[in-house]
């Protein structure tokens, strides 16, 4: 007899800060799954366990984390089998083999920010170092970056952030790899940060916004 494992069926049914968040992180690390013999899959796949963790507390799941081994390193697995949520992420643009076919869903105004740190903590990063280093005055500067394999995905999400009052964003598909990648210089780097970080949340990688709140502390402006 298969094992039934408890878990909230309906946690995609309904848009709040913890499902959008949730969605955004499946949409950069995350992955549904049809096996030829019909059964539906959703799973995670993270570095971080604490993060999963707290994954797994908001959606309610009784399911095993697994540690899996990747040659960069440790890597967990969190694996529900749903054909509630299967269905449901379909209506929500996510797809088998999504890699380049997701499509960025319509998403309520006051949770954006929540998807957008989703899919930051999965595939995003942002990056502290200095330029002008020949000066006398050496000037410290921020870059906040998304990768995708789809760029029509992430030409929407430059379309979203410019909404919310971005100027920049550029894009570059890297020759050697099957990947684009969307760039952010400071002031806009910064409009992100109050994006993704305007309250507390239990949903966040903390190593992340650590970068910025380093940046902050060695004297850059979180005004730009």
């Amino acid at each position: 007899m298969p094992v039934t494992r408890i878990y909230d069926k309906d946690f995609f049914k309904t848009w709040t800060k913890e499902m959008s968040y949730i969605l955004g992180f499946l949409y950069a690390d995350g992955n549904i799954i049809k096996t030829k013999r019909g059964t539906h899959y959703v799973a995670w796949y993270t570095a971080d366990r604490d993060l999963l963790e707290e994954m797994k507390r908001t959606v309610r799941a009784e399911h095993k984390i697994q540690l899996r081994a990747a040659k960069s390193g440790k890597n967990y697995r969190m694996q529900v089998g749903s054909h509630e949520w299967f269905r449901d992420l379909g209506l929500l643009g996510l797809f088998p083999n999504k890699a380049r076919r997701m499509t960025l869903p319509e998403i309520p105004l006051k949770f954006r920010g929540d998807f957008i740190r989703g899919y930051f903590d999965g595939d995003g990063n942002v990056w502290v170092g200095n330029i002008h280093t020949d000066r006398l005055k050496v000037t410290k500067t921020i870059q906040v970056s998304f990768t995708s394999a789809s760029k029509g995905f992430l030409l929407s999400l430059r379309d979203l952030l410019r909404v919310e009052g971005l100027k920049g964003g550029g894009l570059y598909t890297e020759k050697e790899g099957n990947y684009s990648r969307l760039t952010f210089s400071v002031r806009d780097a910064l409009k992100i940060y109050k994006i993704m970080y305007n309250a507390e949340h239990k949903l966040l990688l903390k190593r992340k916004k650590q970068v910025f709140e380093n940046f902050f502390s060695c004297g850059g402006s979180s005004t730009g």
